[in-house]
């Protein structure tokens, strides 16, 4: 069975209906996690069958997207290191469900943003890492992605445990914010609609 609390939160908003029920429950597993108070099979096990529950309601999802008449593209990758993928698969969801065209998810282990965002467009890169030992990559990286990123208004997420706990971490490593992943779309969005603002207001005064 599920870790109990956690089934506890997918029973209640699967209930709902109102949002996808697997955030909480994703959030619920990583504290646990991090408190040591499951082992590492628990925590297989449970991400295995959120990610079953992940594709049950994928269907609801692609009926809902609303494809934009300017689509948006987001890079989301983390370390190879990592040991799970689940919380990324479930942010490239998200995300396809608000209508951007998404590069990586469960395929974005190893990923190397920085030669994507020198190649192609992206309006938005998201990083995940689930433990403090990547926080050295993670700063390296968004280093780069930005140096040779193609789009100088682009906005850099990041996400996992760690910054459920430490969100002012995300400052440090240089990203624009931390999200749960339910809300990086529009936090995205958001960013990028007000640099486009005050690049259009700088163009105006030059």
């Amino acid at each position: 069975q599920l870790v109990p609390k956690a089934r506890v939160v997918i029973e209640a908003e699967h209930q709902t209906r109102r949002r996808p029920p697997v955030p909480p429950a994703a959030r619920e597993l990583g504290v646990l996690w991090e408190q040591d108070r499951v082992d590492f099979a628990t925590v297989t096990v449970s991400l295995g069958r959120l990610q079953r529950l992940l594709r049950q309601l994928s269907p609801d999802f692609g009926n809902e997207v609303q494809h934009p008449a300017l689509g948006r593209r987001v890079l989301l990758t983390q370390p190879d290191t990592e040991q799970h993928m689940f919380g990324l698969s479930m942010v490239a969801e998200f995300f396809r469900r608000e209508g951007w065209d998404v590069l990586g998810g469960v395929a974005g282990v190893g990923i190397d943003a920085t030669a994507w965002v020198r190649r192609d467009w992206f309006d938005a890169v998201g990083f995940s890492i689930g433990s403090e030992q990547s926080l050295p990559w993670l700063r390296d990286t968004i280093a780069q992605v930005r140096k040779v990123s193609r789009n100088n208004a682009l906005v850099v997420l990041v996400g996992g445990p760690i910054f459920s706990m430490h969100p002012h971490w995300a400052a440090e490593v240089g990203a624009d914010a931390t999200t749960d992943g339910q809300s990086a779309p529009q936090i995205a969005e958001r960013m990028l609609g007000s640099r486009v603002q005050e690049q259009s207001g700088r163009a105006r005064m030059s």
